[in-house]
């Protein structure tokens, strides 16, 4: 699996906020299971590599990092009030982020 290392970096990257990052890895990783564990399981591993693309999604649409981070930590209408961080930590929440992006890139009614 990924090192957690992927995992801290994705987070710090999204939220460069030492607290807001923490609280992302532990909502994919237990902070009991970071501790103790050096690489993700398969499922964190998904989930780490599913932010990631999502916040390269989200730079390239919004073209820079600041404004892709604002994007991912604002609860959306389009997600039932979810912010898109927390939806995307599942696959059918990353699609709906996924459409969210695509809409916005390509001029679609959101």
């Amino acid at each position: 699996g990924l090192p957690r290392e992927a995992l801290q970096r994705v987070a710090r990257a999204i939220s460069p906020d030492q607290v807001a990052a923490t609280r992302l890895v532990h909502m994919v990783m237990p902070k009991s299971s970071l501790s103790r564990r050096g690489t993700l399981t398969q499922a964190q591993g998904e989930q780490t590599e599913r932010l990631a693309r999502l916040f390269i999604y989200a730079q390239k649409v919004f073209g820079d990092v600041e404004n892709a981070r604002a994007f991912l930590n604002k609860p959306h209408p389009e997600l039932q009030g979810r912010r898109p961080v927390d939806a995307a930590l599942t696959e059918l929440g990353g699609r709906a982020v996924e459409r969210v992006l695509d809409a916005l890139a390509y001029g679609l009614p959101v």
